[in-house]
């Protein structure tokens, strides 16, 4: 499996708070069959100021660890981005992408969304991005309306979910949330989003085989393995949502008016 959202580096955010914390965390991702990851540790203003240099610091002290300890899985770099009117540039200028690709981990307040949260991601692809956002299934305006949701999808948005979520782990409206998502396809990636190991369950392996058990080994292939090595590469990803575009064949359609609005 390869987890494009994990907070890895020790010291700069809320994840591990030192090296010791980098290891176990690393120890355990790769027990649970993780042999490729993306580190992203928060950025946002005011509390986390990452900065390219910063990450690439942390970075080299993380890979120089995992050769020391001869585990058997590859570091790449990234970043999970807080949705603030500048962001936008702030990429541009830093290189804060995920693993040098064109695709960008985003995340928001979890209770309301900024009235230009669609206007950042829209940016994001006029310049050239691929806007993911990060644990999409905890957000509630998504909860609240799902067809929100399945219209960002249309506008080709990728959404990342988290494992835990699948477990109940950040509640029952969230679980109930990641279910029903997973039923109507709108997931692109699973990744474990990784604080430390007390602070949340990994349970990639655990949300592997669900979704293998529940829908099918190929689904869980894509989110867990395919897609994720596509963002490595720079790739596009696959589509689950059998919807997909569909809405934009229908003149008048919401979606329809979003693309013209947009220009998409």
């Amino acid at each position: 499996m390869i987890d494009i959202h994990t907070h890895i580096l020790p010291g700069i955010d809320d994840g591990a708070q030192n090296i010791h914390e980098s290891f176990e965390i690393l120890q355990a991702l790769a027990e649970q069959g993780v042999t490729e990851l993306i580190a992203t540790p928060h950025i946002i203003s005011g509390v986390y100021e990452n900065s390219r240099e910063i990450i690439n610091k942390k970075i080299i002290e993380v890979q120089d660890l995992i050769r020391e300890k001869q585990l058997n899985i590859l570091l790449h770099s990234g970043a999970e981005l807080y949705c603030e009117p500048d962001v936008v540039s702030k990429v541009k200028k830093e290189e804060l992408t995920l693993a040098h690709s064109n695709y960008v981990l985003i995340e928001t307040a979890l209770q309301r969304f900024p009235d230009n949260f669609e206007e950042i991601l829209f940016n994001f692809q006029q310049e050239g991005f691929r806007p993911i956002i990060a644990h999409a299934e905890r957000f509630s305006p998504f909860i609240n309306n799902i067809d929100h949701l399945l219209t960002i999808v249309n506008r080709e948005i990728y959404v990342q979910m988290n494992s835990g979520s699948i477990f109940g782990v950040f509640g029952n409206a969230v679980k109930e949330q990641a279910l029903e998502m997973l039923n109507l396809g709108c997931v692109h990636v699973i990744a474990s989003d990784v604080h430390g190991l007390k602070k949340r369950p990994i349970l990639m392996k655990d949300a592997y085989d669900f979704i293998a058990s529940t829908h099918s080994e190929k689904i869980a292939e894509i989110l867990f393995y395919e897609n994720p090595k596509r963002i490595l590469n720079n790739e596009p990803l696959i589509h689950n949502f059998e919807g997909y575009f569909d809405e934009r064949k229908k003149p008048g359609s919401l979606k329809n008016k979003l693309k013209s609005i947009f220009k998409i």
